[in-house]
């Protein structure tokens, strides 16, 4: 059990990836908080209701928690604008500017403050790691996503600011920058949509993806991923740093 005795809080947990990565941190061991927008079943610490672009909200969150637990071991942040919101998947010309900045004010901005409350924590007790979310639009050039794409971009220049500033107090920041996972409602709409500039239906854009973009001619799910989250959140990554996993099955070759 890679997280035995860990207390992990994930941001965004309601979504698809979120709860994979919940989900598997608990099979690994892990006292796992969920927090998202939506208010969850219970409503109790275990599943609250937090906006995470909120600094005041995340701090008094953070805080119960440490409260509880003792320590606050890992910090995942997987909250995140709904693409169809800022027309992802539209030709950058459909995109206006209220939407371009879309992802920057919610996806981007909330890992700087889940971040920085998580750090006043894990400072403390000089441990802790913080698990920062891309996708491979940080690297490449695809076409029409130019807000997410600028935001992942972001997400990845905050995360090597953050290791290096963080480090030193025994925190470990760094990322995983995983390729398009067919299983989630997102990927469904972005390949519907991209799809749909290129006369493709969903499971061609799949394919096409597949075949001409990745090295192992296939695409994780939300499960492959998740593990992946577990293992850098775990000690047997623990001098890795600064660094973005690369869980893009060869579509980036570094």
């Amino acid at each position: 059990m890679l997280l035995k005795g860990k207390t992990a809080v994930i941001f965004g947990a309601t979504g698809h990836l979120g709860r994979h990565i919940a989900a598997r941190f608990e099979a690994e061991g892990a006292e796992v908080f969920r927090a998202g927008n939506r208010l969850m079943e219970s409503g109790s610490l275990k599943t609250a209701q937090v906006d995470a672009t909120d600094e005041s909200a995340v701090d008094a969150y953070l805080d119960k928690v440490a409260v509880t637990q003792g320590s606050i071991d890992v910090v995942i942040n997987m909250a995140g604008a709904p693409p169809a919101n800022y027309n992802h998947g539209k030709p950058a010309a459909e995109v206006t500017h209220e939407q371009f900045m879309m992802p920057l004010t919610v996806d981007t901005a909330s890992q700087f403050v889940t971040a920085k409350s998580a750090y006043r924590h894990m400072s403390k007790v000089g441990s802790g790691v913080i698990i920062l979310n891309t996708s491979t639009l940080a690297k490449v050039g695809s076409p029409w996503s130019p807000a997410l794409t600028a935001s992942h971009a972001a997400t990845e220049g905050l995360m090597r600011s953050l290791a290096h500033e963080y480090g030193p107090a025994g925190v470990r920041v760094l990322g995983v920058r995983s390729e398009a996972m067919p299983d989630s409602p997102t990927i469904e709409y972005t390949f519907a949509t991209m799809g749909a500039n290129m006369g493709m239906g969903f499971d061609e854009m799949k394919d096409f993806i597949e075949q001409n973009k990745t090295a192992l001619k296939k695409l994780p799910e939300a499960s492959d991923t998740a593990a992946v989250f577990a293992f850098a959140a775990s000690d047997m990554a623990s001098f890795l740093a600064g660094t973005m996993i690369n869980n893009s099955a060869g579509h980036i070759v570094d």
